[in-house]
């Protein structure tokens, strides 16, 4: 049976370059994944969670590099939080009070093995950004109400350009034009540090679901935002959920999203690895559903750095390929 995602494009050489393309010419590596049509299933990462702090341009290559991280770290460094430097003036929520600034933290739900969206918690720091982010750590240890749970969603668009070129012009480019919108109520758009996979960019994180998404525009942000329209209009963006462990699963569910549709990214969802299988599963009123999938490597492209022309490409990049996708149902007991 033929792999049923990651298999790349039938107008490619052995080698791996597209037909039509001079290796010897200089291409940026975001052009050359879409040329490629280099697949983003599975690159999301996995986070416990992420803490947003505002900080202002310009950022070090680095968000780690920053003063703010170095006092920040042994709060959320040990939680396996990540980092996210975030641009005050891409936000489209009014602006904190003079001397302070917007903290938001996102983390999963205390002891949950199933991931269904980050908790998410929001202050102001004043004279202590370790206070405020001590203060929201501890809130979200605590599976009780908590006076700094604030419902939002966040949408956050990496444009590091110090870190790497294509997000510097695409990301930020999308950020601008994503502000100079209407969100819709409720909805924060960030301009943020390095979220991973320049290759892809623009390429967007939207809390508190963590989904991860390739090649954004300002119609993809739209319709995942307001989960519109057909998901096979966006299935090809999909780069995964930050709160699945492991690049196998994010890359079968990313297979299963096509079947089930938006509502998957509401369910309460856990998967597993053993060898190349691996498993999605979630429960549904009295019945568990668990979808599996043979999930391995699949094809291998050569990835030129940015503005270098791919003939002199010293790195690859490989795909993950997912086949013998099947449901299986089976009656919950109590």
């Amino acid at each position: 049976m033929e792999p049923t995602a990651g298999t790349g494009t039938s107008g490619t050489s052995e080698a791996g370059l597209p037909a039509g393309v001079d290796p010897e010419a200089k291409i940026r590596c975001a052009d050359w994944s879409r040329a490629v049509a280099m697949s983003p299933a599975g690159t999301a990462g996995t986070y416990a969670g992420f803490l947003l702090v505002e900080i202002p341009l310009p950022w070090p290559r680095d968000a780690g590099e920053t003063g703010e991280a170095a006092q920040l770290e042994p709060l959320i460094g040990p939680l396996g939080y990540r980092l996210q430097a975030v641009v005050p003036a891409d936000t489209g929520a009014p602006p904190a009070p003079a001397g302070q600034r917007r903290v938001v933290l996102y983390a999963r739900e205390p002891g949950a093995t199933a991931f269904a969206g980050y908790r998410r918690f929001e202050s102001t720091d004043g004279a202590s950004l370790r206070d405020t982010v001590a203060a929201l750590v501890a809130a979200a240890a605590d599976p009780g109400p908590s006076s700094l749970a604030v419902p939002g969603v966040d949408v956050l668009v990496c444009g590091h350009g110090r870190r790497d070129a294509c997000c510097g012009r695409l990301g930020a480019g999308l950020a601008v034009r994503l502000a100079a919108g209407t969100p819709g109520p409720g909805v924060n758009l960030w301009r943020t540090s390095h979220l991973g996979g320049h290759r892809f960019a623009p390429v967007a994180l939207v809390l508190p679901e963590g989904t991860g998404w390739a090649f954004a525009d300002p119609e993809l942000i739209d319709r995942v935002i307001r989960r519109d329209g057909d998901i096979d209009t966006v299935a090809d963006h999909y780069r995964g959920c930050s709160g699945l462990a492991g690049a196998q699963v994010q890359a079968l569910e990313s297979e299963v999203l096509r079947r089930v549709g938006w509502c998957l990214l509401d369910a309460a969802r856990h998967g597993s690895v053993d060898g190349d299988r691996a498993e999605l599963s979630w429960e549904t009123g009295a019945e568990a559903v668990t979808w599996s999938g043979t999930v391995r490597p699949g094809r291998t492209v050569a990835m030129p750095d940015c503005m270098s022309p791919p003939a002199s490409a010293a790195k690859t990049q490989t795909e993950w390929a997912v086949w013998a996708v099947a449901r299986h149902e089976h009656t919950r007991v109590t």
